[in-house]
């Protein structure tokens, strides 16, 4: 580990929705290597959040969860509003193609808005929510070359004993963004999730000051998985707890991260994506 790295810290900022305004920079900031993580007390309004977690939160029926990561046990999430994530996922372990990742999200479309209740717009929530840290700038759903759009949130879903274990977010090589990266500064990828519904514990976000350019970072003798006691007895790193109508920013293409495994009957459910600044540094596009 080279003194650089092991010297490099997590920037984080904490603020309440009456204090947004102090982070209206914070996209910009995380871009040129200021801040890593923002959360926002209660962002959105909690009771149709919590609505819908809670009705999310059962296994009694089923809203039509796609399990891409079923061949990993520990991390079988649950998604809502695509089966085909803009991710690399145990099912697809380079991602999907483009054109079937617009087919399911033109296929799921209704699925993440018809989660709430009649009166909130998810969408147009996360739009002006993005937007009080674009520094002015618009802020636009992706679109293909086409015109199709791409998939604006999903809603997640991790039950007792499931994480999602560390990685980094840094996703424009796969194929499905081989219209929309060069549109995009690339220096960094910026994930936002909000919490719906709160585990009784475990679930936190785990984020250290490891890079994909960190010199031989910790990994086991595979040479694949990360040495997760290496990485958090050699590297600062934070934890960060949510509850339902929190929001944050992640530079989760340059911070190594994961969600703490779940504890208990009560499932941790949030909805999310990516989002990047333009090319042009002119907008801001968001896409899950």
């Amino acid at each position: 580990m080279s003194t650089a790295a092991a010297q490099r810290q997590i920037r984080s900022a904490d603020v309440d929705a009456a204090s947004v305004a102090a982070a209206g920079d914070a996209i910009a900031r995380m871009y040129e290597d200021q801040l890593d993580v923002l959360t926002v007390r209660g962002a959105l309004d909690r009771a149709p959040l919590a609505a819908a977690g809670e009705r999310l939160d059962r296994d009694d029926t089923d809203p039509g969860w796609a399990r891409p990561n079923v061949r990993m046990p520990v991390e079988d999430i649950q998604i809502l509003g695509t089966d085909t994530p803009a991710t690399p996922t145990y099912q697809a372990p380079t991602g999907a193609s483009l054109e079937a990742y617009l087919e399911s999200a033109e296929k799921h479309r209704a699925e993440g808005q018809g989660v709430f209740d009649a009166g909130f717009d998810a969408a147009a929530s996360v739009t002006k929510l993005i937007g009080k840290f674009s520094s002015g700038r618009p802020v636009e759903i992706a679109r293909a070359d086409d015109g199709r759009q791409y998939v604006p949130f999903t809603v997640r879903r991790l039950v007792n004993g499931k994480q999602i274990g560390l990685h980094h977010d840094y996703h424009y090589p796969l194929a499905l963004y081989k219209q929309l990266a060069p549109k995009l500064d690339t220096r960094t990828l910026i994930s936002y999730v909000a919490l719906l519904r709160k585990p009784e514990a475990g679930g936190e976000l785990c984020v250290y000051a490891v890079t994909p350019d960190t010199p031989n970072p910790p990994k086991m003798p595979n040479g694949f998985q990360w040495d997760l006691d290496k990485v958090e007895k050699g590297y600062d790193w934070q934890k960060f707890t949510l509850d339902t109508g929190d929001f944050f920013l992640l530079a989760s293409g340059r911070c190594l991260h994961r969600i703490a495994p779940i504890q208990g009957p009560r499932a941790r459910v949030t909805m999310g994506g990516f989002l990047a600044l333009s090319k042009d540094d002119d907008r801001v596009y968001y896409w899950s």
